[in-house]
């Protein structure tokens, strides 16, 4: 498994990888070469894409309720996660909108430090893919529209720090991402601040509700080219 997972180039860098392969228990395990051990907190519920009537496999993934459940890596196991410079996120996310701003992962004090992807049911817009970056006493933020309610879809982001551009994706192609022209470098974290998929910092606010399967991060920017590809690998689990 390791000399295939490394031989994809869309692995190559990457230090988060959750695929949610234990369907049982408390933690899940990072199959990056980070290893981290991510913890199950309310906790979400083990299940599959089949089970639940949304798709054709029995891939599995989990369910957050919205309200209480969340998964929590220590600041201090997760320095690599740190960015301040290039970064991609990516996560496949069946959402269910029960509150106006669910977040798929940050690793963040808002208006201090680090960065937050999430999903923000805009009233004027519809339900939009927020991406952002935290300066001391302030942020940079950008959103793309068309993130859909319960539907499969491949979400993320990619940052370049020479043009301080973030694109925001869609079932691997890019969307139109307001405000992507100038989001600035986050404040480096230290070990002070958790890697939380499916909540806020202060773990009490904009839970994630819906189902996820296989939260990444790089520490760099992915091409156009390989968001493509990592949709098209993928998809069929979905029946997207």
């Amino acid at each position: 498994m390791t000399i295939s997972y490394d031989n994809l180039s869309i692995n190559h860098g990457i230090v988060l990888d959750l695929p949610f392969r234990e369907g049982v228990g408390l933690i899940t395990h990072d199959i990056a070469k980070p290893h981290h051990i991510a913890t199950l907190t309310g906790p979400p519920t083990w299940t599959d894409v089949l089970a639940e009537g949304i798709g054709p496999s029995d891939l599995g993934i989990l369910l957050l309720d919205g309200a209480t459940e969340y998964l929590q890596v220590p600041g201090a196991d997760t320095l690599d996660l740190d960015f301040t410079g290039d970064f991609s996120l990516a996560a496949w996310i069946y959402p269910i909108y029960g509150a106006t701003a669910m977040v798929i992962m940050c690793r963040n004090t808002t208006d201090v430090d680090g960065w937050c992807m999430f999903l923000f049911d805009n009233p004027a817009l519809g339900p939009l893919l927020s991406v952002r970056t935290n300066q001391a006493a302030s942020h940079s933020e950008c959103w793309a529209a068309g993130f859909l309610d319960s539907e499969w879809q491949l979400v993320g982001c990619s940052r370049n720090q020479a043009t301080t551009t973030v694109i925001c994706y869609r079932n691997g192609l890019p969307v139109t991402t307001v405000g992507g022209t100038a989001m600035l470098d986050p404040v480096a974290c230290g070990a002070g601040n958790k890697l939380l998929i499916g909540v806020q910092e202060g773990e009490g606010m904009n839970f994630f509700g819906g189902y996820k399967w296989r939260p990444r991060a790089w520490p760099r920017e992915l091409s156009a080219a390989e968001w493509l590809s990592l949709f098209e690998r993928e998809r069929h689990w979905f029946g997207v």
